[in-house]
This record gives structure tokens, sequence and C-alpha cells, in this order.
């Protein structure tokens, strides 16, 4: 076959940028971080102007923008927030926007934890400011779903095995779980072990059943508060795992029957509540320290 016959390959269209648009209010910022965020492939962003945003202006179902409207650069605490915000949703992108600039710290932060940094001017242009934000920037937006009178077969089409296809029903909308769902039911069921082993037979409460219960119902009771109370998606297994471990010693040291045998029999539980206590004490630290600012910048 010669070259004349070889059809010629056309490269796909570039969908046009955003149309310009005079950035004159915090609201119109949100508003055009959003409409770009749709033009790189996050179809579905949306701004939420005025709402508790929890750090995050503009969501998807793959990325959470945040937008700032302010002269001062922007810090590290800021992109520490939104970094916060996504919880342990590792799969959304985080993109941060700002008509000023950035610090160093927050440059160093955002290279870290693969935050896309953009720069948009007063005229509604965008400008990426770092790496993770130039591969969004450059990569090409996914092609428009094909329309119903495209895409649905003509009617009385039949297939090739002789059967009219059918369309499938489109899916539902994913079913997200509420932030703090699990701590919840970790303390009811520690409420329910609560209020039950210190009434059995093998538990000897010390110095009686209703202050050993008392005492065994203040884990779950800080569990259900706080995972009521959560809004957002932050780390919090190693403070819940801590919290188990700190009432695993409460049961074993309201037990008189532990403390009727001899040294050996104390000396068991007496190893496995200290080993709790610091596992407890090590686990709730470890996340505090991973979760606050850096020395010389306010907590967030």
């Amino acid at each position: 076959m010669s070259s004349e016959n070889i059809p010629r390959v056309r490269p796909l269209p570039q969908p046009p940028h955003p149309a310009r648009r005079q950035i004159q209010s915090w609201q119109e910022a949100e508003h055009n971080a959003a409409t770009w965020m749709r033009h790189w492939g996050y179809e579905d962003a949306r701004a939420r102007p005025g709402g508790s945003d929890g750090g995050v202006d503009v969501r998807s179902r793959k990325a959470l923008g945040q937008v700032k409207y302010q002269g001062a650069a922007v810090g590290r605490p800021e992109l520490q927030r939104l970094f916060g915000a996504r919880g342990r949703a590792w799969d959304k992108d985080l993109l941060f926007f700002t008509g000023s600039s950035y610090t160093a710290t927050a440059v160093e932060y955002a290279a870290e934890n693969g935050i896309a940094l953009f720069v948009y001017g007063l005229d509604g242009s965008m400008t990426a400011a770092n790496a993770p934000a130039r591969r969004i920037a450059t990569t090409p937006a996914p092609p428009p779903p094909a329309t119903p009178a495209s895409s649905a077969p003509a009617s009385g089409s039949v297939s090739a095995s002789g059967s009219v296809p059918v369309s499938a029903p489109p899916p539902g909308p994913p079913r997200e779980i509420r932030p703090g769902a699990g701590r919840t039911a970790a303390g009811l069921v520690l409420a329910v072990v609560a209020l039950f082993i210190p009434g059995s037979d093998s538990f000897d409460p010390r110095p009686n059943q209703t202050l050993v219960t008392l005492l065994m119902l203040v884990v779950p009771a800080v569990l259900i508060t706080s995972g009521i109370r959560e809004k957002t998606r932050r780390r919090y297994w190693p403070t819940g795992l801590g919290l188990l471990l700190l009432d695993l010693p409460t049961a074993w040291l309201t037990n008189a029957r532990l403390w009727r045998g001899d040294i050996a029999d104390i000396l068991v539980p007496a190893t496995l509540t200290v080993l709790s206590l610091t596992a407890a004490v090590s686990l709730i630290r470890w996340n505090t320290r991973g979760t606050a600012a850096p020395k010389g910048e306010p907590a967030v």
C-alpha cells in the first residue's frame, strides 16, 4: 500500500479555554475556579459559596478545591486546612487557587502532599504554579458523553445476535459513608459491653457494679459524641485505637477476681495494663503531632 492510500489521522481538537470573566468578589473567584476545574475534566465541579466549607470551596467527586480572594500570600496553614478536609478520601485531587502568591513553606508543603497550586488573574485567566498543577492543566479533558440521539440505536434496529439492545439504566449517585460513622459504631459496641460485662458471672466489680459501669462507659461516650459531631474526614484511627486500649485496663483493674490470686495471677493483667496504657498514650500523641502545624505557624 502506498503512502497516498494511508488515511491521515487528524489530531483531536482541544476544547477552548473558559471565557474570560472579571473577578471582583470572592464568589466570582470560586465560580471561576469551578469553571476551570470542569474544563480540566472534573465535570461535576460546583462552587459552594457562603457555606461552612471546612476548607473546601469547590467540590467534585474526584477533587476538592480551595479558593482565596486576598492580597496576602497564601501560607502553609491554608494548605493544611484543605489537606485535612480531604480526610481519608485519598483518591481525590487537591487544588488551591489564589489571586496573589504562595509562601516558600506553602510551596514545599504542596510538593510533599501533591497539592496543585494555581494563580488566577482578575480577568479570569489561570496559571499553574507547581508541577501537580501543570499536570492537571495539560491533561486533555475527556470528550463529552454522547447524546441519546447519537448513541441510542435506531428504532427497530437489531444486533448481530438478533436481539434488540436494551440500554442499561443510569447508575445512581455513589453512597457516601458519613464522617465519624466508624467511631460511633465502635462506641455503641463498647457501650453494650460496658453494660453487660460488670454483671457477668466471671466479673466481680470493685468497688461496686454502678461505678465500674460508669468508668467503662467513659470511652464509648467519647467515641459516640465525637463521631456524631465529626464533619470532616480527618485521620482519627490512632486516637480511636488509643481510647479502645484505655478501656481494657479499666476492665482489668476493676475486676476483684484478678487480685485474689497469687503474684503470678496478678502479673499478667498488670503487664497488659502497662502495655495498653503505654500504647494508648503513644498513639494519641502521635496522631496529635501528625496533624499539628509546624513550629512558628498557627495551628489549623
